[in-house]
């Protein structure tokens, strides 16, 4: 997938850091993502927490946790699409496979290098299993803190 473009309605990603690595949104922010495949509309949330991480922390010695503006686009809307949501019936918006793609994409687009891209892709194929499939406190609360539409791109 190719990644043409990430637009918000806002200047930039207000946060308020939580402590233990964690961030909650500090303003109801919507996002659009162009890609060559279709576009994605997300509508988060004040109060969504991230931790803009994927991968770990076995990545943190490659890649900072919080990267510029671009690249925290990225990784938060990678913890989006691990996070099941009310609007999609309950469901992941996007299935693993797919979220693991748009990271390694994304962070392309961002401008991470190809090493340290694949550093973060192979880390979060390799653990992130858990991260998508068990629900815990906080994806309870998050899960109702966004909504997603996909409009896949016509043939022809």
């Amino acid at each position: 997938m190719n990644v043409y473009s990430i637009t918000m309605n806002k200047p930039s990603i207000a946060v308020t850091p939580l402590g233990d690595r964690y961030y909650k949104l500090a303003q109801d922010t919507d996002i659009m993502v162009h890609t060559d495949i279709g576009c994605l509309e997300m509508s988060i949330k004040m109060g969504f927490v991230t931790n803009f991480r994927s991968g770990g922390r076995f990545v943190d010695g490659f890649v900072d946790q919080v990267g510029d503006q671009k690249k925290s686009l990225i990784y938060l809307i990678h913890d989006l699409f691990y996070t099941p949501c009310d609007d999609c019936n309950g469901e992941h918006p996007v299935t693993r496979e797919f979220a693991d793609e748009f990271l390694r994409d994304g962070l392309e687009w961002a401008g991470m290098g190809k090493f340290k891209r694949n550093v973060v892709y192979y880390s979060v194929r390799a653990f992130g299993n858990k991260a998508y499939e068990e629900d815990d406190h906080l994806t309870n609360i998050n899960r109702v803190l966004f909504t997603f539409k996909w409009s896949a791109k016509e043939s022809g």
